[in-house]
């Protein structure tokens, strides 16, 4: 087993602009219900190398205030030799008052030799209660507020992350992983661990540090924006999710999928 560390500071997002996302969200969706407009609807398209892509597809998974909103995104490419289908999901428990947020995604491909491999999934669960109370100040939690499992045929990592204020306002946060084979390829993986390890380290890290970049690069003038820039950005995924081609379920088809995720 393969273990990771790493510490990045991020540029903080007020919680109440956080948590008007989603009734934001629900705003926008019933003007455009209100409005009855026709979102165009993507279908396949016939790309000049042959390919064909679909997507991305939103349905809308659960759409309750008081309860849960989550909403699922399909996107496909299909190729002469080759087929991707790229499935996520994404919901956050309550409205008024988000407790908790998920995200699940699912990677399937086929039709080339070895493509397989590169199947996996992913799950990330954020307790946005127990966030919030770290990066107040206040007494953390012993479980960290981020945690999530990446799977794969080979492989399985667990990552953490826990974050921390700094005394100017931003964010520290702390992420953990820890890569584990699976089957046959444990000892394959223990042994890379041996030789690879310090390379290894080194892009965790880097890959850290250019996520931190882009997020401290556009957050800002995104939180700057407030709540007119967020009116503006999630009008288009709204409108597709409620135009031609998608559907819609009640909570407890949303329920159905993160338990299945889980």
């Amino acid at each position: 087993m393969a273990r990771f560390q790493h510490t990045v500071t991020l540029a903080p997002v007020p919680r109440r602009l956080l948590e008007s996302c989603v009734g934001t969200l629900h705003d926008l969706a019933e003007d455009t219900r209100a409005q009855d407009t026709a979102a165009e609807d993507a279908g396949a398209e016939d790309a000049a190398d042959g390919r064909s892509r679909t997507g991305p597809t939103f349905t809308v998974l659960a759409w309750d205030r008081r309860r849960e909103t989550a909403v699922e995104v399909v996107t496909e490419d299909h190729g002469p030799d080759h087929r991707v289908r790229l499935v996520c999901a994404l919901g956050v428990r309550s409205t008024a008052r988000p407790r908790e947020a998920w995200l699940t995604a699912t990677l399937r491909t086929g039709g080339g030799k070895g493509r397989s491999h590169l199947d996996g999934t992913a799950r990330l669960r954020l307790d946005l209660g127990g966030w919030w109370q770290a990066t107040g100040g206040r007494r953390r939690t012993a479980a960290a507020p981020l945690s999530g499992t990446l799977t794969h045929a080979l492989a399985r990592a667990t990552v953490t992350a826990a974050p921390q204020p700094v005394p100017d306002g931003r964010w520290r946060v702390t992420v953990r992983a820890r890569v584990r084979g699976r089957f046959f390829a444990r000892p394959l993986l223990a042994v890379a661990a041996l030789l690879l390890r310090a390379r290894a380290r080194r892009t965790f890290a880097e890959a850290l540090d250019d996520a931190a970049e882009r997020w401290n690069a556009h957050v800002p003038a995104w939180v700057d924006a407030g709540e007119a820039g967020l009116r503006a950005t999630p009008t288009d995924a709204v409108r597709g999710a409620h135009g031609p081609g998608s559907s819609g379920q009640g909570c407890s088809g949303a329920r159905e999928a993160h338990t299945a995720g889980e």
